[in-house]
């Protein structure tokens, strides 16, 4: 009977023993968790002291931080002109009074109404045109406007090359009728726009 009794005081010993180490564990898990956590609030606050210490000083700081003072400056640029890229690739720009991404070339944002500002003068002779509707920038390519609709025409010759090639009294009558409405021209016998679909 003796050697039950010390059988089961070894098990019993062993399993409080087992016990105790995985209280001591979680413990421990527990407070290591504890340390991580102001660990990341310690980074954190110098991440802000950096961030104060630049605003504030950035460009009369001692000559230490100059360099990497410098070296924000020029990120921060870097990334602005990416963020760029990306809205001319997806031909949106930022509304400057509440940031939301409006397509580029409309004369009011759709989020707030704030007044767009006018496309570059550059970017605009280059792939731009005005609408003789609205006054909006639009795509040279696009057949309506998308800001009101309005039929877009090709832009006007200068007037010496116009003189130069003004059509005769038998060339007009010959040219190819126009639809009233989107502005296409309209094939000879054509009962209906190929571009709207308007009856002629």
């Amino acid at each position: 009977m003796g050697f039950f009794d010390d059988l089961g005081k070894k098990v019993t010993d062993a399993g409080q023993k087992a016990m105790q180490k995985t209280q001591e564990m979680s413990e421990i898990v527990r407070v290591n968790s504890l340390i991580s956590q102001n660990e990341n609030k310690i980074n954190n606050a110098y991440v802000q002291i950096g961030k104060l210490f630049v605003s504030t000083y950035g460009n009369e700081c001692e000559p230490e931080f100059a360099e990497m003072v410098a070296t924000v400056a020029e990120l921060e640029q870097q990334i602005a002109e990416y963020k760029k890229q990306i809205q001319d690739i997806k031909g949106i720009q930022r509304c400057e009074k509440c940031g939301a991404e409006v397509p580029r070339g409309v004369v009011f944002c759709s989020s707030c109404g704030a007044a767009m500002p006018k496309a570059d003068e550059q970017e605009a002779a280059d792939d731009s045109v005005k609408c003789p509707g609205c006054g909006n920038m639009v795509k040279k390519d696009v057949k309506f406007c998308s800001s009101c609709g309005h039929a877009m025409t090709p832009p006007a010759e200068d007037s010496a090359d116009t003189e130069a090639a003004a059509p005769s009294e038998s060339e007009k009558e010959a040219e190819e009728r126009v639809c009233t409405k989107c502005g296409a021209k309209l094939t000879e016998g054509s009962a209906f726009c190929s571009e709207c679909g308007t009856k002629v």
